[in-house]
């Protein structure tokens, strides 16, 4: 399953169109609080994960994430800001991958499917 979290309903809601429409079995998330929640609940096998949300930023609940499952938990921060400083600020804080947006469905996809191969039917 995939953690989606934005706090912005249509772009949530488009994200798991989108990787429902390729058969990845989907939740979603509103905050970091709720992902947080999900994530001890559901075990998801990748979190796609905002970087500007209120509350707790992407990067808070990167950090909490990391504390608790380290490396095992594929994590690919997702944000407007494209800038280069922006993509090795997110690796530096330990997510797994970044993705811009707004997004290219199949560039989207095509990373997805690196951390969660066979699981689409």
């Amino acid at each position: 399953m995939i953690l989606i979290v934005d706090d912005n309903d249509s772009i949530r809601e488009m994200q798991a169109a989108v990787l429902k429409s390729a058969n990845y079995p989907v939740q979603t998330a509103a905050s970091g609080l709720e992902a947080l929640q999900l994530v001890s609940q559901s075990c998801p096998k990748l979190v796609m994960l905002d970087v500007t949300m209120p509350g707790m930023t992407g990067y808070q609940v990167l950090e909490k994430l990391r504390e608790m499952y380290g490396e095992a938990l594929p994590i690919i921060m997702v944000s407007a800001l494209s800038e280069e400083e922006e993509r090795d600020r997110a690796i530096s804080y330990g997510a797994t991958d970044y993705i811009s947006k707004p997004y290219n469905i199949p560039s989207v996809l095509n990373c997805v499917k690196r951390f969660m191969p066979g699981t689409a039917t």
